[in-house]
C-alpha cells in the first residue's frame, strides 16, 4: 500500500527534480521532491525525462485524440499497478520508464481536458489500490 501512495505522488510533481536515496535505517529506497534532511546522505537527482509525444496525424484536432489518450493512460496506470511491490521499492529503470510514460500521457490529457484531472487522479488512486497489496 505504501508503494501506491509513492506512485500517486510521483506524477503530481510533474516537472520537478526527484531525489532518490537509500534510507540507512531501513535500507529501503526513498523518493522525494525535497532532499533528505540528513546531511550525511547524498541523494541521486532523478530528472524528469518525458518520452517524445507520439506524432499527430495531419488535420487531427486535440479533442479527437482524447479517447486514445484516456485509453493509453488507463493502460499505463494498470501496467504500473501490476509491477511487483519489490520492484517498485527498488526504483528500477522499468519503474522509472513506466512512471515517466504515465506522467507524459497525464500531462497531455491535462492540456486537452483540464477539467478531467481530478477524476483521473481519483481513478489512478483506485487502480493502484486495487492492484497493489
Amino acid at each position: 500500500m505504501r508503494g501506491a501512495w509513492l506512485l500517486v505522488a510521483l506524477p503530481l510533481s510533474a516537472h520537478a527534480d526527484l531525489y532518490r536515496w537509500i534510507d540507512p535505517a531501513s535500507g529501503s529506497v526513498k523518493f522525494s521532491s525535497q532532499p533528505p534532511s540528513d546531511p550525511r546522505i547524498e541523494p541521486e537527482v532523478v530528472r524528469y525525462k518525458a518520452p517524445p509525444p507520439p506524432p499527430k496525424p495531419a488535420g487531427a484536432s486535440l479533442p479527437s485524440n482524447k479517447p486514445d489518450l484516456e485509453a493509453r493512460w488507463r493502460l499505463l496506470a494498470t501496467e504500473l499497478a501490476a509491477i511487483p511491490p519489490q520492484e517498485l521499492k527498488t526504483g528500477s529503470d522499468r519503474v522509472r520508464q513506466q512512471v515517466q510514460a504515465l506522467e507524459a500521457t497525464r500531462a497531455e490529457l491535462d492540456r486537452t481536458d483540464p477539467a478531467g484531472a481530478p477524476r483521473r487522479n481519483a481513478e489512478l488512486v483506485a487502480i493502484l489500490q486495487r492492484k497493489t497489496p
